[in-house]
């Protein structure tokens, strides 16, 4: 088992965010408990339009996600709502970045919140 999946040790949930209709609005997918390190760092990178912002969280996940999803630190339970916009714990994805390891076996799934 390799280094980036043992360090997944946390769960999280994900919020898909899906089409956005003819007003500019969108929805989100149902919820989906997935396996995460969630680090509470501010760390600064580069906006889709090349401007400097900070993070308030570092996610890496198990797997690929968008800019506009949103995550929640925390186990998927029947409590948890469909419209994750309802919940003040749940923070969008504003980057998302890959990371191959060096024989491009595995890849490194980096989101900022």
């Amino acid at each position: 088992m390799s280094i980036i999946v043992k360090m997944r040790k946390q769960k999280a949930v994900w919020w898909r965010r899906t089409v956005v209709d003819a007003y500019g609005s969108y929805s989100f997918a149902g919820p989906i408990e997935i396996a995460v390190r969630w680090d509470d760092a501010a760390v600064e990178f580069l906006d889709p339009l090349g401007e400097k912002q900070t993070s308030r969280s570092v996610v890496y996940t198990d797997r690929v996600m968008t800019p506009g999803d949103r995550l929640m630190l925390g186990e998927l339970d029947s409590e948890t709502p469909d419209n994750p916009l309802s919940i003040t714990t749940t923070f969008e994805i504003r980057r998302f970045d890959r990371t191959p390891n060096l024989r491009a076996t595995e890849t490194l799934f980096t989101a900022y919140l």
